[in-house]
C-alpha cells in the first residue's frame, strides 16, 4: 500500500488514508477503532469505492491462485525443443545424420540426450510450478487470516473458506464479513429476508454484510446489521443456520 492520503485529513473523521481503509479491510486494527471506523466508512462513498477495490483484488487473488496452469502452448513447445536439440548438439556434439529409417522400425534413442532433454524440460516445469505457488501465497498474504487458535477453515457450500470466530472475540470476523454478500445456506437475498423476518428484524435495517461463518465450532451465516437510530459505531450481529434458527444474536460496540 502507499501512503497516500486523500485530502490529508486526521484519521478520525472523512476524508481516510488508502493505508488506514486497507488495515481496516485486512481487520488488524483494533476492535473498538474497528468498530468505530465501520459505521463511519460505510455513509462515505469514496471511502467505500476503496474499500470495494481492496475486496474486488482479494477476490481476484483468490481465484488466480485456485486456477490450474495452463499448459504451454504448441508453438512455443516446440520451438522450446528445437532449443534444447541445438543446445545438446553445441555442447555435445551433433554426428552424422542417420539414414532414414525403414517403415515399422522404432528409433534408436541416446539415453544420455533423452536424460539431458528430460532434465531441462523438468527444470521449466518446475519454474511453472513456482511461478503458480506465488500467486497462492500472494493470495493467502492479502487474505486476512482467521482468528489466533481457531483451527483452519471450512469451505462454505459456495466454495470460499468459513470464516472462524468465537463468541468472545468477533472482531476479526467483523472486517471479512462486513460488505460480504455471500449467503451461504440461506441462499440467498430472499432467503436471508425470509429468517430475518422469522427472527423479528426489521425489515428496514440495513444489511452492512452476510458470509458463512464457523462461530464456536458451529457452522452459521452471520450477518450484520445496523441496529438503529441511538447506537452510533454499533452493531447487531446474528449468526442463523439453514432452518432459521438464531445461535447468536447480540450489539457489539
Amino acid at each position: 500500500m502507499t501512503d497516500e492520503v486523500r485530502g490529508g485529513a486526521s484519521p478520525s473523521g472523512p476524508p481516510w488514508s488508502v493505508d488506514l481503509l486497507a488495515d481496516l479491510h485486512a481487520g488488524v486494527l483494533e476492535p473498538r477503532q474497528a468498530q468505530r471506523l465501520w459505521a463511519q466508512v460505510n455513509g462515505d462513498p469514496a471511502a467505500r469505492a476503496v474499500l470495494d477495490a481492496l475486496e474486488s483484488v482479494r477476490t481476484g487473488l483468490g481465484e488466480l491462485g485456485a486456477a490450474p496452469v495452463p499448459p504451454m502452448p504448441s508453438r512455443f513447445a516446440s520451438e522450446l525443443d528445437a532449443a534444447l536439440e541445438a543446445e545438446a548438439a553445441r555442447h555435445f556434439g551433433g554426428g552424422v545424420a542417420a539414414p532414414p529409417r525403414p517403415p515399422g522400425v522404432a528409433p534408436v534413442v541416446d539415453i544420455a540426450a533423452a536424460r539431458r532433454k528430460r532434465g531441462r524440460l523438468t527444470a521449466w516445469a518446475g519454474g511453472l510450478v513456482a511461478v503458480a505457488a506465488a500467486a497462492v501465497a500472494i493470495g493467502f498474504a492479502v487474505v486476512p487470516t482467521t482468528t489466533p487458535g481457531v483451527p483452519s477453515a471450512q469451505m462454505s457450500d459456495g466454495g470460499k473458506p468459513r470464516v472462524q470466530a468465537s463468541s468472545g472475540d468477533l472482531s476479526a470476523a467483523i472486517g471479512q464479513v462486513n460488505g460480504a454478500r455471500d449467503y451461504g445456506d440461506l441462499g440467498d437475498e430472499a432467503g436471508l429476508q425470509r429468517c430475518l423476518s422469522q427472527v423479528g428484524v426489521d425489515a428496514k435495517a440495513p444489511v452492512l454484510g452476510v458470509r458463512p461463518i464457523t462461530l464456536d465450532g458451529t457452522p452459521g451465516t452471520m450477518v450484520m446489521l445496523l441496529p438503529g437510530s441511538g447506537q452510533l459505531g454499533k452493531f447487531r450481529v446474528l449468526v442463523l443456520q439453514s432452518g432459521c434458527q438464531k445461535i447468536f444474536d447480540n450489539v457489539i460496540g
